[in-house]
């Protein structure tokens, strides 16, 4: 379920743009900082909108950006943003790559995610001593998951709220401020998420014969049915009090969101 939470690079002005990619590119630096040079290859957009959305609410003073040269461009120095956030969301970022290279493996007996999960593995003990609150529900609510669909639980709050309940977790730990708000906004995300997910996997599912919680429901308005979860997403982001950033994240949660769903439907039209 990565993927989802990025830009519409498209409607961004340039600038707009290259502050974006600073925080990626800053959050790539920690990933190599804390972890390894290998640890790079992880990195989702998707904590990156986690950054972004925690610097610009609670606004840390220890933010700076710096300018260095990394392996994708040994010759020019890329801007990178370094601040309070980056070492937990970097941790994050290690331990949902984690687990979904188990799910690769277990879906599909990956070689590549077995190969990447012996690299990654000796990380696991040291993010959840760092972090043991935060990690302990993740992996509470992914065995529940996992539980789910062994038993192919078919009722798709089940699966979704689970997921709604990581992510709210994830973005509002660290939080000094709107805790309680950032819970409710992550949540609703978290099962937008999910359920994005299973609509734009549906068909690939169905004839892999994989898990997937819609599979029962054909005549469902799913473009509604998202619509219907986006409108408390929305509710709850708009009593977060963002203060710098704004068009970025708004570009993220109400178009870029939207980009792997569009895309299906397009190739669906196409076939």
């Amino acid at each position: 379920m990565f993927g989802y939470l990025t830009a519409n690079l498209e409607i961004l002005s340039e600038q707009q743009k290259k502050k974006y990619k600073a925080y990626y590119c800053g959050l790539c630096q920690s990933l190599c900082d804390n972890f390894s040079s290998i640890a790079r290859n992880t990195l989702t957009y998707d904590l990156t909108f986690a950054t972004i959305l925690l610097n610009s609410i609670n606004h840390p003073e220890n933010n700076k950006s710096i300018y260095k040269n990394c392996p994708l461009h040994p010759f020019k120095k890329q801007m990178m943003i370094i601040g309070d956030y980056n070492l937990y969301f970097s941790y994050m970022n290690m331990y949902l790559t984690f687990y979904n290279l188990i799910d690769d493996i277990n879906d599909d007996n990956s070689l590549i995610a077995k190969v990447n999960l012996s690299v990654l593995k000796k990380h696991i003990n040291k993010i959840e001593q760092v972090y043991p609150d935060v990690t302990t529900k993740i992996k509470q609510q992914l065995q529940l998951i996992s539980q789910a669909e062994k038993e192919n639980n078919t009722n798709p709050d089940v699966c979704s709220n689970y997921f709604g309940i990581i992510l709210s977790e994830i973005i509002s730990y660290p939080s000094l401020v709107s805790q309680d708000i950032l819970k409710d906004f992550g949540f609703h995300l978290g099962k937008f998420i999910y359920l994005m997910d299973a609509v734009v996997d549906l068909k690939k599912d169905i004839k892999k014969q994989k898990y997937n919680p819609l599979v029962f429901y054909p005549d469902v308005d799913f473009h509604k049915m998202l619509m219907a979860i986006m409108e408390n997403v929305d509710f709850y982001y708009q009593k977060l009090d963002i203060k710098e950033d704004k068009d970025i994240i708004d570009n993220i949660i109400y178009s870029g969101i939207w980009s792997k769903y569009q895309l299906s439907k397009k190739k669906g039209k196409q076939k």
